[in-house]
């Protein structure tokens, strides 16, 4: 149950990161620039993060089954038992 608790938390938090990247991505245009990292690429390494981040969360969940990680999870999400 908790699992898809964390899940619900990542797609509605991962939601709100997409529709931020595509309105900041259409109303300001970047200037390009050799240093800097390109919009594309940047997205894809969130992306490949995000994932990582999620699956490193289930792992940990499913060997440690630390207690207070799992109440701080409750506490985020608004649950009260």
């Amino acid at each position: 149950m908790i699992l898809l608790f964390v899940i619900f938390a990542f797609v509605l938090a991962w939601f709100f990161i997409e529709i931020t990247l595509f309105i900041v991505n259409k109303n300001y245009k970047v200037v390009i620039n050799s240093n800097k990292i390109p919009y594309k690429q940047f997205v894809k390494n969130l992306r490949i993060l995000a994932i990582l981040l999620i699956f490193g969360t289930i792992l940990y969940m499913y060997f440690f089954q630390n207690s207070k990680f799992l109440q701080a999870i409750e506490y985020c999400l608004g649950i009260v038992k």
